[in-house]
């Protein structure tokens, strides 16, 4: 009987972490250079745009060139909420993937079927589960969790209103208080007076401190509320801290994965500089 054949399967959790970060830096670099196209685009520079015809579906309902701008504007963050959760939802399904390879590595050996199964058949059906089944299976199942699984949850509420009821919340969106909140990470400058010790937070640009003093960094959760039947408007530093939120989660996530697989005995190779 000939041997069997060794799989080797290959798991890169910084890999993993990085492809994820990528792809937020590159939604971060796309909704900069549309929000400023937005800020800056004249009535007169989308007339003489003749990409997009002359076809009119609703004569007399066109919005003035302002109206468009501000709606505009907030479409566009719309849209990085919406594609944000979805590069989010993606790197869950790959999260799912290893927990379920990880126990291949401490097994004497293992059929051709499951193998067949964990590689072809376990990620589609990942991929078919809900944002917040993904997390609960994380959890559930193998005991991978972070402390900003709540933020992601609250902002896919969001994510999921936008998408079904153009951003309107409904019934199905609120809370029993009426509301649909959003919890984000936060950072804050703080400047600490070398004398006083008082703190001042630095919240914009041109503050200005009589005080010898010391700048820095602490991360803070803050809300965003919509109540029912409001539509869920972002502003820019809405957008920044989903970054910053969706940011801290992915290291805390590969981190909770690599923790279970010690637990499991698996070893994995120290970081060098």
């Amino acid at each position: 009987m000939p041997p069997r054949p060794v799989v080797h399967i290959h798991v890169d959790l910084l890999a993993l972490q990085a492809n994820f970060f990528r792809q937020l830096q590159h939604q971060l670099d796309v909704a900069k250079v549309l929000q400023v196209g937005c800020a800056h685009v004249s009535e007169q520079q989308v007339a003489d745009q003749r990409d997009f015809g002359t076809f009119v579906p609703a004569d007399g309902a066109q919005l003035a060139h302002e109206d468009a701008r501000a709606q505009a504007q907030d479409w566009v963050l719309r849209g990085f909420l919406r594609d944000a959760i979805e590069a989010t939802g993606l790197f869950l399904d790959e999260c799912l993937q290893v927990c379920e390879l990880l126990p291949l590595a401490v097994r004497t050996e293992e059929n051709e079927a499951e193998i067949q199964r964990l590689l072809h058949e376990l990620p589609l059906a990942n991929h078919r589960l809900h944002f917040p089944q993904k997390l609960d299976k994380l959890r559930r199942q193998f005991g991978v969790s972070t402390r900003f699984d709540p933020h992601l949850l609250s902002i896919n509420k969001a994510r999921t209103c936008v998408v079904h009821r153009l951003g309107v919340t409904s019934p199905m969106d609120v809370d029993d208080k009426g509301a649909l909140t959003i919890t984000l990470h936060h950072v804050q400058f703080v400047l600490r007076g070398l004398d006083s010790g008082e703190e001042t937070v630095f919240e914009r640009a041109g503050m200005v401190t009589t005080e010898r003093s010391s700048l820095g960094l602490r991360f803070v959760d803050r809300e965003r509320s919509f109540q029912l039947g409001e539509r869920v408007r972002l502003e820019a530093r809405d957008m920044y801290d989903t970054i910053i939120t969706l940011w801290r989660f992915g290291l805390e996530m590969a981190q909770a994965i690599e923790r279970h697989g010690r637990s499991m005995g698996i070893e994995f190779p120290v970081e060098t500089s």
